[in-house]
């Protein structure tokens, strides 16, 4: 009977070959491990914070199904399809809503484990999702892939994918000596307390395109008093100390830079901002401001990000030594 049960079980995994829709009660722990070893060069912290959530979750995944099924709350989250081959996943693509009418949806954690690329397991798992969201109404499809990532581009470029924009992510490891740039016209302090002016200024300098997908939340910019507390926490221990500077000729902000400085050990963080219609007249003054300022404090490295539309700011960056580590693109198909 033993041996029965046995060669009816290699039967079985043998057959399991393919697509299939992801099952949250089984899935969880093998795709988070797929995901884990196709991107271990790519995840930032909020990646490994989600992987750390999917393998968690999957020592409860027959409860989580089973509360699917009832409720349905999971599909948004866990939507997708695995590839199987002789009943092991070994492909994966993740699926989800993202806005509440379901007109665009986000397509995610596009991997292959790697003994089985090269076989056009992607192809075909990007083609189920593409007939997935026809056929659930959906009218566009967005993914982001890292620019470096040529196979993959080249995949969703074939699949009739275009770019819409993306986000460089700078490092400066050693701090060039400057001097403070000579008075800077309508240069002021502000406070946290203006957050609206400096979100329009954030919204305004985003492409219309990536507005359309992801456009910034007023909560990332509103500081709550919570923050406002920790900040002056952290300044009083000498821990860190946040500048926030803007070059304003009206109500609203031209240009903007916050810089977090690091008195202790971590890296310092340099955001910038100019109003489209100046670009070009403000990023040389605002950035040699951030080093200048960063003169007092001790030599750790510079984090900045800026966006693939922002030419000046990205030639800026680079004449001061900042090095590319990575670009993530957006890309989007009409259904």
């Amino acid at each position: 009977m033993a041996t029965f049960q046995a060669a009816t079980s290699r039967l079985t995994k043998r057959l399991e070959c393919g697509i299939r829709a992801f099952d949250i009660g089984s899935d969880l722990r093998p795709v988070a491990e797929l995901i884990a070893d196709a991107f271990a060069h790519e995840l930032d912290s909020r990646g490994n914070a989600a992987l750390r959530e999917m393998r968690i979750m999957s020592h409860v995944g027959a409860l989580l199904k089973l509360l699917n099924r009832s409720t349905g709350e999971f599909n948004d989250l866990f939507g997708g399809f695995v590839w199987l081959e002789e009943g092991k996943v070994v492909g994966n693509v993740t699926v989800q809503k993202a806005d509440a009418m379901g007109n665009r949806w986000q397509i995610a954690n596009v991997a292959v484990a790697p003994a089985y690329r090269g076989q056009g397991i992607s192809h075909l798992l990007m083609s189920k999702a593409l007939e997935y969201i026809t056929e659930s109404g959906g009218e566009w499809a967005v993914l982001q892939v890292y620019a470096k990532n040529a196979i993959a581009r080249h995949l969703y470029e074939q699949l009739d994918f275009e770019e819409v924009g993306g986000s460089v992510d700078f490092t400066l490891q050693r701090l060039p000596k400057l001097d403070a740039p000579a008075r800077i016209s309508n240069f002021y302090s502000f406070t946290a307390d203006q957050w609206q002016a400096l979100y329009e200024l954030v919204s305004n300098q985003q492409s219309g395109q990536m507005l359309w997908w992801r456009p910034p939340r007023r909560t990332d910019y509103q500081i709550t008093l919570e923050q406002m507390v920790g900040e002056w926490f952290w300044r009083t221990l000498g821990c860190n100390q946040i500048y926030r500077r803007c070059i304003q000729t009206t109500r609203r902000f031209d240009a903007a830079v916050i810089l977090t400085a690091a008195r202790w050990r971590g890296t310092h963080q340099l955001q910038l901002w100019v109003q489209p219609s100046l670009h070009g007249q403000h990023e040389e003054t605002l950035m040699r401001w951030a080093l200048a300022t960063l003169q007092e404090y001790p030599r750790w490295p510079i984090a900045l990000t800026l966006s693939t539309h922002h030419t000046a700011a990205l030639a800026c960056a680079r004449r001061y030594g900042f090095q590319e580590q990575q670009t993530l693109l957006t890309m989007r198909r009409k259904i």
